[in-house]
């Protein structure tokens, strides 16, 4: 079969020019599928953007859908200690001394060795085994080590190796002077470390110690110790010095002690700044929401019998966005049950008739948060599950977000037709191919047909011409 490049050359005729728009007709037949490929790729993507700008501002919902988030507290701040609230604190002031931080014991070997790799122990000592017992109950743990084991580096990391509640370190005190120290890694004095080398006297006399005597070949550098505060007079002591348990629904983290006589005056207050933060946070969201909501439905005006424009938001009339715009407008619009606080307006926070987006009066609203702060709470989370404006928003995005939701299931549709229309277009597009190739082989025939024509015609002009 001749190729398609010459076509046309037995005849004279354009075949390549008269196939090449013969192709494009066919490829027609392609238009309606690829448009509509192209309009479901468009929904997917813009699902997505939806499904983004529904999750941030139900975000916020949710936090504001939470009764305690109202009742959230703040706390002054201290060099000596950080302080972390949440809702089961009571505002008040305390009156905090930090007495006493809590620290890890640390034991150190008291002879000075020349050299780290040296090994110290007894060789071929069997069955050698370093015990390091602490806590309360106590808790041993036996780390064997081979003769080749028994130098400062070998046994520090055998011991940091081990995971016994120790860190072991080589320090450097002079010229070829090393010691190994061992440090608690919890702190209190329930911690404190004893440490026994088994069947290997050379090596215990480098490393034993008792803290309950206190006494051995090693030597207490660093004591183990609670820590000590006192909160409005009262003795507190733990092992650790973040300390939970104090006061209820606070945190103090202990830095350092304060000095003598100078107590620190602890502040707690209820948080209405993070309140109002929170709820400017919330508006500004939804604004936010409004202008995804309106770019994926805008509409842009033709000419009566023009085609509608390209510019229009993939989400154009479609069910499943104007449900979730319906419902959240009229969780916006609801009035709550207070006796003051009913509707957005009453804390300030109005609609722009133009725009639809909300407006905020931060004066009224902190207006309301200080005077009427329970009302407040009520109108945002009502009982947290079912009443209050940030719950009910909350459990109509959910309906759209969640997993088996509104947006899953509507992008499953989609996806399904995809699949579909994509069977067709190979469906199309394998038939067109067969009818361009069908066409291809008439030309060539037709080409070969008009060349031995234009050949017998061309010989017999040449035989009437030479009579």
């Amino acid at each position: 079969m001749a190729s398609i490049s010459s076509l046309g050359i037995g005849s004279g005729l354009d075949l390549n020019g008269l196939l090449d728009k013969l192709t494009k007709a066919e490829q027609q037949r392609l238009t309606p599928y690829t448009t509509q490929q192209t309009s479901y790729n468009a929904k997917l993507t813009a699902y997505g953007t939806l499904k983004g700008s529904l999750e941030k501002f139900d975000t916020l919902s949710k936090d504001l859908a939470k009764p305690d988030f109202f009742n959230n507290t703040t706390a002054s701040t201290h060099d000596q200690f950080a302080i972390t609230t949440n809702a089961k604190a009571v505002p008040g002031n305390y009156v905090v001394e930090v007495e006493q931080l809590a620290q890890s014991q640390t034991l150190t070997t008291q002879a000075n060795i020349s050299d780290q790799t040296t090994e110290l122990g007894t060789s071929g000592a069997s069955g050698r085994t370093i015990s390091i017992t602490q806590g309360n109950p106590p808790k041993t743990v036996d780390i064997p080590l081979s003769d080749d084991q028994t130098s400062l580096l070998e046994m520090r990391d055998a011991i940091n190796g081990a995971k016994a509640g120790v860190s072991a370190s080589i320090m450097r005190v002079g010229d070829n002077q090393y010691q190994l120290a061992l440090s608690s890694s919890a702190t209190g004095e329930s911690n404190k470390l004893s440490v026994k080398v088994n069947n290997d006297a050379a090596l215990n006399d480098i490393l034993s110690y008792d803290s309950s005597i206190p006494s051995g070949a090693m030597k207490q550098t660093v004591p183990a110790q609670d820590a000590k505060i006192k909160v409005n007079g009262t003795e507190i002591q733990r092992s650790t010095n973040t300390i939970a348990d104090a006061l209820q629904g606070v945190t103090l983290d202990l830095k350092t002690k304060t000095k003598t006589g100078e107590p620190q005056n602890l502040v707690i207050t209820n948080d209405k700044t993070g309140s109002a933060d929170k709820i400017k946070s919330w508006v500004d969201s939804y604004n936010s929401l409004l202008d995804t909501f309106n770019s994926l439905s805008k509409f842009t005006p033709v000419k009566s019998g023009e085609e509608q424009s390209a510019k229009n938001g993939a989400l154009l009339g479609d069910n499943t966005l104007r449900g979730i715009q319906s419902s959240i407008k009229n969780a916006l619009s609801s009035a709550q049950d207070n006796p003051e606080l009913k509707g957005l307006g009453n804390l300030g926070i109005t609609t722009n008739v133009k725009t639809g987006k909300l407006e905020l009066d931060s004066e009224k609203l902190k207006k309301a948060i200080d005077e009427k702060p329970a009302q407040v709470a009520n109108f945002f989370a009502g009982n947290g599950t079912d009443t209050g404006m940030a719950t009910e928003i909350h459990n109509e995005i959910q309906n759209y977000i969640k997993a088996g939701g509104v947006l899953e299931n509507a992008t499953k549709s989609i996806n399904t037709n995809l699949d579909r229309l994509n069977t067709q277009i190979t469906r199309v597009t394998e038939s067109i191919q067969s009818t361009i190739d069908r066409y291809k082989q008439q030309f060539v025939q037709l080409d070969t047909m008009m060349s031995k024509l234009n050949g017998t015609s061309n010989y017999l002009n040449q035989q009437f011409s030479s009579k």
